[in-house]
């Protein structure tokens, strides 16, 4: 049971440190951003519909 406490508070008090101290946006990549990257390069990559009908 101690071990779990004082491991379960290390943890915390490191977290608290890092999230004060670090910019986490460099760490957690940005989802929005990456999709939109996605949907432009698939539709840079789509071809023109052919008109030979």
């Amino acid at each position: 049971m101690l071990q779990f406490l004082l491991g379960f508070t290390l943890g915390n008090v490191v977290g608290m440190y890092l999230a004060q101290n670090y910019d986490v946006s460099i760490l957690i990549p940005n989802i929005a951003k990456k999709l939109e990257d996605f949907k432009k390069d698939v539709e840079a990559k789509k071809k023109p519909p052919s008109d030979k009908s």
